[in-house]
């Protein structure tokens, strides 16, 4: 293995080299760094010259994301998922549109320097016209996935960054954005990439599932184990059979281009019709069979019914993914804790009785609650989550309450309507619901009142009827005690609270493991004694969701070998040697101005660091530090 310090002394000399003489040796670089580099020169761009970062207004910003919110609602989960694998190393994952401007940010980016924090925030370009060489900007010129490392970096400034973008692709094969993942050159970094493009493929099915509508789809393969996961091809048909839209795996695995789609059928792509599938009750299942293409050649596939609309703005609701238990008594794994708590929700189920559910970040809130609201008898009706600390802060009144036509700068025609009206006749899970803004608490707590919500803009109410659920990694009595909670909302929440065991603290950690393998399609996958050694030992401080992300990406990994000590992130294993020390959550009344402000030298300005250090939020930092007149 070469040394890096050895392979950024070439590097640099190669880049070196090209500058004052134009020409690279054969091999020292990769073939799109070298076209970049050129480009780069032709536009009189200085290798020295300090970038002037310029960031879109706050309103700016905000009709960049509504222009791609379909993009955004569906690349939030898998960054969030992302961010969890690799939230341990010095890294920072990146959204951008098209163009190259970032929409969404997260991660640790401890290790920039105030000026190069602020190019990875929202708003900021990274065109590979206006910053060199980079793996997002120069991904979107190739249009492929690139690794942009220390010196192949054009700009000087940007030695100190190991970057891995993927073009994230429509069925058009229309670059919609990037996602990227800048972190500090020095750390480790071989499974980066990989990871970057399985992220970006899940992001890709999610936009394709969520853009279409149709009457069925078919989800297939040339290896059954590989249906429902990421690499699976998608194909969406009408009534009459007709093909609305496949995805790009699925054009790969027939061999279609894009061009040649339309009129399509499924007689054109498939040996048989689909009534002989759907009169063998396959369709709604999830029983694969085998299958001819029209070419004879065998695959492996599964019909799904669709009752789906294509989502048209950020706040549409979600379908349930497939491999979302479908019924509380499938997440009773065999733990004492997790069965009472099951026993307790099942008796107040469909009574029309909030939930309140406490757990650690990553110890399977959200899941439970789409598991209550699959057990229930709302099941038919829509799924709606809200996490509350994700919420774009201009947008968040918006996105709850909806608007009308006309109701703010760069507000979509017609109008929209608020999370909360879209969860009529069914289930409202809000998820991290402390660190809901105090204005809006009064708000939602009116709502809840009055079962009805009035959108921005209007002077009109109407009803609503939902089942609410909501979440937190919080104690909301204390929020509550120290003023930072209304008290008359939290009893409005907690008709029941039920708290979820860590992963560290349950006893079934080899069902939890059979589950997961299941919902990948993995079941009875080998995993070595050795691996399953580690996990009996590791601290999770990612809980189920850590979990699932390292079985995840060790299968991707593996392949067809069992799972064993190499298919593990150097992260993951990094926990056993430094497991995290576990603190409590300050009370934000004990967090005083001059705290904060120590905190915020300490870190110089890091306001990530200074939220970790506290252990609140960063969205709860701000406010708090607003509130103050930090900022």
């Amino acid at each position: 293995m070469q040394n890096p310090a050895s392979e950024y002394s070439q590097l640099l000399d190669a880049r070196n080299e090209f500058l004052a003489r134009g020409v690279v040796e054969s091999g020292q670089v990769a073939e799109e760094i070298e076209r970049s580099w050129r480009r780069c020169v032709e536009n009189g761009m200085d290798a020295g010259s300090q970038v002037r970062t310029e960031i879109l207004t706050r309103q700016e910003l905000r009709l960049k994301q509504e222009a791609n919110h379909l993009l955004l609602s569906q690349a939030q989960p898998e960054m969030e998922s992302l961010n969890e694998q690799i939230s341990h190393t010095r890294s920072v994952i990146v959204l951008t549109d098209q163009e190259g401007i970032i929409l969404h940010s997260l991660g640790n980016s401890e290790f920039l320097d105030d000026a190069q924090r602020i190019a990875l925030m929202p708003g900021c370009s990274w065109q590979e016209s206006l910053r060199g060489t980079n793996a997002i900007g120069t991904a979107l010129v190739e249009r492929s996935a690139m690794t942009v490392q220390g010196a192949e970096h054009f700009l000087d400034r940007n030695h100190i960054l190991g970057c891995s973008a993927v073009p994230i692709f429509n069925a058009q094969n229309e670059v919609m954005g990037t996602l990227d993942v800048s972190t500090d050159v020095k750390m480790p970094q071989q499974h980066t990439l990989a990871l970057v493009r399985m992220s970006a493929q899940m992001i890709e099915n999610r936009l394709f599932t969520a853009s279409h509508a149709g009457e069925y789809s078919l989800h297939f393969h040339s290896r059954p184990e590989f249906i429902g996961t990421l690499w699976e091809g998608i194909a969406i048909f009408d009534q009459g059979n007709h093909l609305i839209a496949i995805n790009r795996s699925g054009q790969f695995q027939l061999g279609l281009a894009p061009e040649r789609l339309q009129g399509l059928n499924f007689s054109h792509l498939f040996e048989a019709l689909p009534a002989k599938y759907f009169q063998a009750g396959n369709t709604g299942s999830q029983l694969v069979f085998p299958m001819y293409t029209s070419r004879q050649a065998r695959i492996y596939a599964r019909l799904e019914q669709r009752q789906l609309q294509p989502e048209s703005n950020l706040s549409a609701p979600q379908p349930l993914p497939r491999h979302c238990p479908a019924s509380l008594r499938m997440l009773n794994t065999g733990d004492a804790r997790i069965a009472q708590v099951i026993s307790q929700v099942e008796r107040v189920i469909d009574q029309d009785i909030p939930i309140l559910i406490e757990g650690e970040t990553g110890a399977g809130k959200e899941l439970f609650a789409r598991a209550i609201h699959e057990a229930s008898k709302r099941s038919q009706g829509p799924w709606v989550a809200v996490n509350c600390a994700a919420l774009p802060e201009g947008l968040i009144e918006s996105e709850l309450f909806g608007y009308e036509e006309g109701a703010f700068t760069g507000a979509r025609r017609k109008g929209s309507p608020g999370k909360l009206e879209q969860a009529d006749g069914g289930t409202l899970f809000l998820d991290e619901i402390g660190d809901m803004p105090l204005t809006l608490q009064a708000r939602l707590l009116r709502v809840l009142q009055e079962r009805s919500v009035t959108p921005l803009g209007s002077s009109k109410s109407k009803p609503v009827d939902f089942v609410l659920l909501s979440a937190t990694n919080q104690k909301l009595r204390e929020k509550v005690e120290s003023g930072e909670f209304r008290r008359d909302l939290y009893y409005r929440l907690n008709g029941l609270t039920v708290t979820l065991p860590a992963l560290r603290q349950r006893q079934d950690l080899q069902a939890l493991v059979d589950t997961i393998l299941q919902t990948e399609n993995a079941t009875g996958k080998a995993i070595d004694a050795d691996v399953m050694a580690l996990f009996e030992s590791h601290p999770w401080p990612g809980n189920i969701r850590q979990l699932h992300n390292v079985l995840r990406t060790a299968l991707a990994l593996a392949g067809p070998e069992p799972v064993s000590l190499m298919h593990l992130t150097q992260d993951f294993l990094d926990d056993i040697d430094n497991p995290p020390e576990e603190k409590s959550s300050p009370s934000l009344t004990s967090l005083t101005a001059e705290a904060i402000k120590a905190a915020m030298q300490t870190h110089v300005g890091n306001v990530s660091a200074v939220a970790r250090q506290l252990g609140i939020s960063r969205n709860t930092l701000y406010r708090r530090m607003k509130e103050m007149n930090l900022v």
